[in-house]
């Protein structure tokens, strides 16, 4: 049975004018009331006028993906890349949808997608705090199915993310492998989980074996410029480090090229594995080792979590996959 405004005129108690300004993206309405209608026009399945000819049944999901935090570099079209690639195969449609300040748009954006052409959504928000994400949910219409791409501590969304804890441990075990023992970390922003995640895994390593040394340790923000700045405190060093981990190859980039302008060889001089395997680190001379994640399988696994939670809406919001990485040994190490 087709739903109509006059069934969540009904279900809210509100009139069919106020479902149909609240449905049709007025702002003159309270918050509260605009939430209450479309709560209700997502739990009855309401189609939007521009949805009438879609078959609620149909096979495909229409799903957008709200990202913030962009920058230039290989990062974010590696990664939307990979996630399209998978929609593509689980019968998504997947959209990108670019935020510039989350903290005013996101919430809107979020009421608005939850009644027009949208059945779930992804975030990837990675500066947003436990705090912010615990706000978000309690301002959002219930029922939309969200799953967040950007590693949550305690999640207040489902998340599916790469598995930071072990590519820093494996970054430590190979450089190990390599007989380095003196070794260096550029770790991420620390208010970042991820950061933390990956920093830890590679000193838990170090920690367990005597003969390894974390001799130097500086924080970056996951930019090129600061694996500049990296190496510039490298220079000073009384104590350099044989061996460097980056928690991102833009930081490993970095540090490399400013090294590479003081005649600094690698791995004969200085031995370095940066985090996320980017196309640059093929095309670099010499080529870069890093951890490989795998932006596809990222992708598969997200849409099979998502197809799950539209068929069944319960919520389960502490659940957390990590997706596996990998060691892709090159020339720098």
């Amino acid at each position: 049975m087709k739903i109509t405004l006059k069934d969540i005129a009904k279900d809210t108690g509100f009139s069919e004018s106020t479902v149909s300004r609240v449905l049709n993206g007025s702002s003159k309405i309270s918050t509260e009331t605009q939430d209450i209608i479309l709560e209700s026009a997502r739990r009855l399945r309401y189609l939007s006028p521009r949805d009438t000819n879609i078959d609620p049944s149909r096979k495909f999901l229409n799903v957008a993906l709200l990202a913030s935090d962009f920058t230039e570099g290989e990062f974010y079209v590696s990664f939307f890349n990979g996630l399209n690639q998978a929609s593509r195969k689980n019968n998504i449609r997947l959209s990108l949808i670019g935020l510039v300040d989350p903290e005013e748009e996101l919430q809107k954006l979020i009421k608005e997608i939850s009644i027009h052409y949208y059945d779930a959504a992804i975030l990837f928000i990675p500066e947003y705090t436990q705090r912010e994400y615990v706000d978000l949910a309690d301002n959002i219409p219930r029922g939309m199915p969200i799953i967040s791409n950007a590693l949550i501590e305690n999640p207040v969304f489902p998340t599916v993310t790469f598995d930071g804890y072990s590519g820093g441990y494996l970054a430590a075990r190979h450089l190990e492998e390599q007989s380095y023992s003196k070794l260096g970390l550029i770790q991420g922003p620390f208010q970042r989980a991820e950061s933390r995640y990956r920093s830890n895994g590679f000193k838990d390593y170090i920690q367990q074996y005597q003969h390894l040394n974390l001799c130097w340790t500086f924080e970056g923000d996951f930019t090129f410029e600061s694996g500049v700045r990296a190496f510039e405190q490298y220079q000073e060093l009384e104590e350099r480090p044989r061996a460097i981990f980056a928690a991102n190859d833009d930081m490993a980039n970095g540090f490399m090229e400013a090294a590479k302008q003081k005649g600094i060889h690698f791995p004969g001089d200085v031995a370095i594995i940066g985090y996320d395997n980017l196309p640059v680190c093929r095309h670099n001379q010499p080529t870069i080792s890093s951890i490989n994640t795998d932006y596809e399988a990222l992708g598969m696994t997200t849409m099979k979590v998502l197809r799950e939670m539209v068929q069944n809406p319960e919520p389960n919001h502490n659940r957390l996959s990590f997706v596996s990485v990998s060691v892709c040994h090159r020339e720098s190490s």
